[in-house]
């Protein structure tokens, strides 16, 4: 997954408003690249249990995302979380909530602030890593999305 450097500040971000609970949105491929993740919509975790360990994305957020591909504007690359304990590595809920074919970003967030970006993709019955480009911003780009 192509993603830019600016992107993974503003998840980042999101990861540390949100501690300790999880943040949760979407990653979104916006203007004629459509191959670089250049946007993350930041979604509400809606998860009704352990919030703190669980996501369930925001239905608001999921609504924007597709009406921005309806309308050709965007493309959904994939879904974010993070996991306050600081492991950037799948849980075995994340992989029983897997989608085959849809990437995943984790960002484990460290108690001393430090984050860690990884992607996973399911395979089988396994979520996979999956190699994650970090780009600087593009010239005409709106960028990332902030509540």
């Amino acid at each position: 997954m192509k993603i830019l450097r600016q992107v993974l500040n503003s998840i980042a971000d999101h990861a540390r408003r949100s501690f300790p609970r999880e943040c949760c949105g979407i990653l979104m491929c916006l203007g004629e690249d459509g191959l670089t993740v250049n946007r993350a919509l930041w979604a509400e975790n809606a998860s009704p249990e352990r919030p703190e360990q669980r996501y369930l994305l925001g239905h608001e957020a999921h609504l924007k995302a597709v009406e921005m591909e309806s309308a050709g504007d965007a493309r959904i690359a994939g879904y974010y979380h993070s996991h306050p304990d600081g492991k950037a590595r799948p849980s075995n809920h994340d992989v029983e909530q897997a989608i085959s074919g849809v990437t995943y970003l984790i960002t484990g967030l460290e108690s001393d602030g430090q984050v860690e970006h990884t992607a996973w993709r399911l395979e089988g019955d396994n979520l996979v890593p999956e190699p994650l480009e970090v780009c600087q911003q593009h010239e005409h780009n709106n960028g990332t999305k902030t509540p």
